[in-house]
């Protein structure tokens, strides 16, 4: 019938929904710098003295947070029509480990217990991310019809890009007058905490529809696991892209304690301008792959993945100030695409209503390369320090082989995914549906 798109009950609330999360994204993009893939991190924990194994349980600790508490995400909002206000309080959560860290910091100052201190909030804090992650994807794709999710996340990504941008660039100056000093740092880590759990309330102003329950979703059993998520080819093979995701993980875990140890690049620099680049390729992606939605799926996805592969081997060739912000633009507009794709690509593939197990289940299906390989990274970098500056180029050139096997998954993922219900007429992926 036409019109049946526009007139999905959940369109009507289409800019208020929009707002909320926005508004969300943009407090939380602000010190996402500071936490997540972050230059700053690294170079705080070097000034603490830790080793590069260290550096590289940053994002093990998270990765490894996410999976193994994904599924109590799952289990705690699966069976919630409404799941507002589960979303606000695992964003509350996370904020209060970080807000707590900074405090502490302030009164403590940096002492040999700054180290173990740091790595338990940050346990705390990757602990609430997992239990983030599930179900805020699901309700960002459950407050949006489909037709519309696509654009509602470019959008909600621009925001995140921009605010990351800015918070990138505060850190720059942050670092340039206090350094590493525990005042400096305390500063960072309060302020991030308070943006959180500020911006953990903007999830307010949204409208959800309540759904029945399925079924099959009154618990959660192992045979759900295996015949709906473990079952589901496309799936698999959309998890198999993100192998270049993981290789980029691999490389931006380290790549600025290589330019500061190994490259003349003051750290001022590597701990706010790489990351500045970084979220400026993420929002020109989400800008004119999502918003002006140029190109299909599966081209966004090769374009910027090769884009990023390129980045990587062109560090690892010649690694000069200039190479270090052109690769952080790929790689943000890499991440950045992947970002605003993944989540309406896994609603559409997964076929289902509720699609939180899914968002579940990936993070466990992803657990060796996301746990393992930053910790072999790291360990790799400490074994060989003899070769210097040609241990971190070495490692950067596997990471790229890497990165090249995600791009042949992304050729076999099926884009359309099973056939749309008959109340959507658009499909969501406008160009990108076929492959």
């Amino acid at each position: 019938m036409p019109g049946t798109a526009s007139n999905h009950p959940l369109n009507h609330h289409f800019g208020r929904n929009l707002a909320g999360i926005c508004g969300v994204e943009l407090l939380w993009g602000l010190g996402m710098p500071v936490l997540i893939e972050s230059t700053f991190l690294q170079l705080f924990l070097r000034n603490l003295g830790a080793s590069s194994f260290l550096v590289g349980l940053i994002p093990t600790l998270m990765s490894a947070g996410v999976a193994v508490f994904s599924l109590s995400s799952y289990s705690l909002t699966v069976r919630l029509v409404r799941k507002r206000g589960a979303v606000i309080a695992v964003h509350v959560a996370a904020a209060l480990p970080v807000l707590v860290f900074g405090v502490v910091l302030a009164f403590t100052g940096t002492r040999p217990a700054t180290l173990p201190l740091f790595f338990a909030a940050y346990s705390l804090f990757s602990i609430a991310v997992g239990l983030i992650l599930p179900a805020w994807q699901n309700y960002l794709v459950k407050i949006f019809s489909e037709n519309r999710s696509l654009r509602a996340m470019a959008l909600m990504m621009i925001v995140q890009s921009a605010a990351k941008l800015a918070g990138s660039l505060w850190l720059v100056r942050v670092v340039e007058r206090y350094s590493f000093s525990a005042m400096g740092s305390s500063l960072v880590f309060t302020l991030v905490g308070l943006v959180f759990l500020a911006g953990s309330f903007s999830f307010l102003l949204t409208v959800e529809e309540p759904e029945p329950l399925a079924p099959q979703t009154a618990g959660l059993r192992f045979s759900h696991l295996r015949s709906h998520a473990g079952g589901n080819r496309g799936f698999l093979l959309l998890l198999g892209t993100d192998l270049e995701y993981w290789a980029l993980t691999g490389v931006i875990s380290f790549y600025a304690n290589f330019a500061t140890e190994y490259c003349g690049i003051p750290p001022a620099l590597a701990s706010g301008l790489f990351v500045a680049f970084g979220y400026l390729g993420g929002v020109l992606a989400n800008t004119l792959l999502g918003w002006a939605n140029l190109l299909r799926v599966r081209d966004k996805y090769l374009f910027t993945k090769g884009l990023a592969t390129a980045g990587i081997v062109l560090l690892a060739a010649h690694p000069a100030p200039w190479v270090f912000y052109l690769a952080s633009l790929a790689f943000g507009a890499s991440r950045g695409t992947r970002q605003m794709v993944y989540a309406p690509a896994v609603k559409r593939l997964s076929g289902a209503g509720d699609a939180t197990l899914y968002f579940a289940v990936a993070p466990i299906l992803s657990l060796p390369f996301s746990t393992g390989l930053p910790l072999a990274n790291g360990a790799f970098l400490d074994r060989f320090a003899r070769l210097g500056g040609w241990s971190y180029r070495s490692l950067f050139l596997a990471m790229a082989g890497l990165s090249l096997a995600g791009i042949f998954f992304t050729l076999r993922v099926p884009w359309k995914g099973p056939p749309l219900r008959t109340d959507q007429k658009k499909d969501p992926f406008g160009k990108g549906s076929s492959e």
